[in-house]
C-alpha cells in the first residue's frame, strides 16, 4: 500500500491537448470523427528538455480567402502564448507563427470583428485581468487596447476570468466569463454599450450557472440552426473531460435563460479517447469547420520533477 501510494505520486500522467479540425458540407453535431477529421496536431517529445505540452483552445476566423486558425502553445515550464497559422485550400497550412505573447499565461484566443476591425480577447487569468487586443492587418500582431476588467482575487478563488468572450446583441455587448472559487466554477455575465470605452456591469442574474459541469466555457458562443448555443466544458469528473452545449433561450439587459441542449457531443473514439475541452466552428469554402482540441494523458518527466519540488518544499516547513 505505502509502495503504491509513492508510485502514484512520483510516477503519474499529466494532462495535455492538442488541436483537431473537421470539415463537413452541412452543418452538424456528428463530425467528430476520423470520416470528418481534416488536421490533427500530433503532440511529440514529451520527455524532451523543453516539451512542448499545450496546443489547445483552437480558435477560427475567416478573413478574405484564408482561413485563420489561433490557438495556446505551452512549453514546459512556460507560459502560454498564441500562435496562428492560415490555409486557402483547408489543405496546405502556413508556418506557425507567434501572434502575442505576454509575461503572464495567455490562452482561449477569441477572435471576432468589430465595426470592421478585428479584435482578440485572451484568457490571461494570471493578470487578474480580461484584456483587448487589436490585430494588424495580416493578423500576425495583436496589440493591447484596454482592460475590460479587473478582479481582486482572494485566497478563496483558485482561477478567476477564464475563457471569456463577447456577443453583441440589440445595441449591448454581453460578457461571458468565469472563475473557480473553493474549486467550484461559477459563470459570469456582464455586459456594456461600448466595447472601447464603456464600463462592463454585472448582469442582475449573474452568476448564470454554478457548476463544475456547465459553469466554464469551452468556446465563444455558436449560433446553430437558429439556436444561439453556449459551450460548456465537463470538468465535474476531470479537467477537460468532454463538451456540452446550453441553449441560451432569453438574453437581454435584465433577463437570462438556458436549458441543456446537448451532453457531452464529443464521442469516445480514437481521437477523443481521453476527452477534449473547445469547440468552434465557422463557414468556409463552402464548407462548415470545427475547430477543436483532444485531450491526451501522457506520461512525462516533469511529473515526477514537480512531485519531488512539491515534496522537498513540504519537508522544510
Amino acid at each position: 500500500m505505502i509502495i503504491d501510494k509513492i508510485f502514484h505520486t512520483l510516477f503519474r500522467k499529466d494532462v495535455t491537448f492538442t488541436v483537431a479540425l473537421f470539415a463537413s458540407d452541412d452543418l452538424s453535431l456528428d463530425v467528430f470523427n476520423e470520416q470528418h477529421l481534416i488536421l490533427k496536431y500530433p503532440l511529440k517529445g514529451l520527455w524532451k528538455p523543453k516539451p512542448l505540452r499545450f496546443q489547445a483552445d483552437s480558435f477560427l476566423f475567416v478573413k478574405d480567402d484564408e482561413l485563420f486558425l489561433f490557438y495556446e502553445s505551452q512549453h514546459w515550464d512556460d507560459p502560454g502564448r498564441i500562435e496562428m497559422t492560415k490555409t486557402k485550400d483547408l489543405q496546405t497550412w502556413s508556418k506557425p507563427v507567434v501572434v502575442l505573447s505576454e509575461p503572464f499565461h495567455l490562452s482561449f484566443p477569441y477572435v471576432f470583428e468589430d465595426h470592421g476591425k478585428i479584435y482578440m480577447i485572451p484568457e490571461s487569468q494570471e493578470s487578474d485581468t480580461i484584456r483587448l487586443y487589436q490585430a494588424n492587418a495580416d493578423l500576425t500582431d495583436f496589440r493591447f487596447v484596454r482592460i475590460l476588467l479587473k478582479q481582486e482575487r482572494d485566497e478563496q478563488i483558485n482561477f478567476c476570468f477564464n475563457d471569456s468572450h463577447v456577443y453583441y446583441k440589440d445595441g449591448k455587448y454581453f460578457l461571458f466569463t468565469s472563475y473557480q472559487k473553493d474549486w467550484m466554477y461559477y459563470q459570469e455575465l456582464y455586459m456594456t454599450d461600448d466595447l472601447l470605452d464603456g464600463k462592463f456591469i454585472k448582469h442582475p442574474q449573474s452568476p448564470i450557472c454554478v457548476s463544475n459541469e456547465f459553469g466554464r466555457n469551452g468556446g465563444s458562443l455558436i449560433e446553430y440552426k437558429g439556436k444561439l448555443l453556449r459551450v460548456t466544458q465537463d470538468c465535474h469528473k476531470s479537467y477537460g473531460d468532454n463538451i456540452s452545449l446550453m441553449e441560451i433561450t432569453q438574453m437581454d439587459e435584465n433577463h437570462y435563460e438556458e436549458i441543456v441542449f446537448m451532453h457531452n457531443i464529443f464521442p469516445r473514439n480514437s481521437i477523443f479517447v481521453d476527452g477534449g475541452h473547445q469547440l468552434n466552428i465557422a463557414q468556409f469554402k463552402g464548407k462548415y469547420i470545427y475547430a477543436t482540441d483532444y485531450k491526451i494523458n501522457k506520461w512525462t518527466w516533469y511529473q515526477l520533477y514537480v512531485a519531488l519540488a512539491k515534496k522537498l518544499r513540504l519537508n522544510k516547513r
